[in-house]
């Protein structure tokens, strides 16, 4: 992400020094990097290149406006890049010097620095250091979301299990076919019960049983009175298991 070199570049006329600098003091107290022309540029370096550069490393200008600052060549060249980058530019009126015709925006003229500092800190927002860290917060949380989501893709939940299989037993009585209650139906591991269910008032069990579905079910009956038999069914035929028990004389 982009961060501007400067918050502010200050243009001013070398005469205005003095009135300039409790600015860019009160400016750097708040935090702020501010671009001031005899500390900035390397005397050996091009001025004008360099003062582009600056300009268009800089997050706004402050135009320090004054009679000496209106006869300047250099604050006419700051001025008309800063509006060539579309760089916003609050002019803070010194002395009572009217404004280039062309430089359309609202100046301040209250000759304190502490109170224009004051009426910038809303355009500026953050300084530097709390923007830094506030974009660094964002990047670390970036980086674990696409951390938990890597791992996530690397690591995919396992399939669920399958569901159980289900099926349902009705015992009758063999002659008169009423249903009958209380039946023990097994469901038969070789010679091991699987597990064992006894009959509703409909002659019903319902059974689920889990994974994985065998092809056939091997079932015992057994209640007093009654003569059951032990049955093979298959695990494809219609639901449910029919089952005839014969009373006992």
């Amino acid at each position: 992400m982009f961060m501007a070199r400067y918050d502010v570049f200050l243009s001013y006329s070398r005469a205005d020094s003095d009135r300039v600098t409790p600015l860019r003091d009160e400016l750097r107290r708040l935090g702020y990097r501010v671009f001031f022309d005899v500390e900035s540029i390397d005397p050996t370096s091009p001025w004008k290149e360099r003062l582009r550069q600056a300009i268009r490393s800089s997050r706004m200008m402050v135009l320090c406006w004054t009679e000496s600052a209106r006869g300047s060549k250099y604050i006419d060249f700051e001025y008309m890049q800063a509006d060539a980058l579309h760089k916003p530019i609050c002019p803070w009126l010194l002395d009572k010097v009217e404004l280039p015709p062309m430089l359309e925006a609202q100046a301040i003229a209250n000759p304190s620095a502490a109170e224009v500092a004051a009426r910038l800190k809303p355009i500026l927002g953050w300084p530097a250091r709390k923007r830094r860290a506030a974009w660094l917060a964002a990047a670390v949380v970036a980086a674990a979301l696409l951390s938990v989501e890597a791992w996530h893709i690397s690591h995919p939940p396992p399939p669920p299990p399958p569901p159980p299989w289900e099926f349902k037993v009705e015992v009758t009585e063999r002659i008169s076919r009423s249903k009958i209650q209380g039946v023990e139906v097994d469901v038969m591991d070789g010679n091991k019960v699987q597990t064992s269910l006894l009959t509703d008032a409909q002659g019903l069990v319902d059974f689920h049983l889990p994974p994985p579905k065998p092809e056939t079910i091997d079932l015992r009956f057994s209640k007093d009175g009654y003569q059951g038999d032990r049955n093979f069914f298959s695990t494809d035929m219609p639901q449910p298991v029919p089952e005839d028990l014969s009373k006992l004389p």
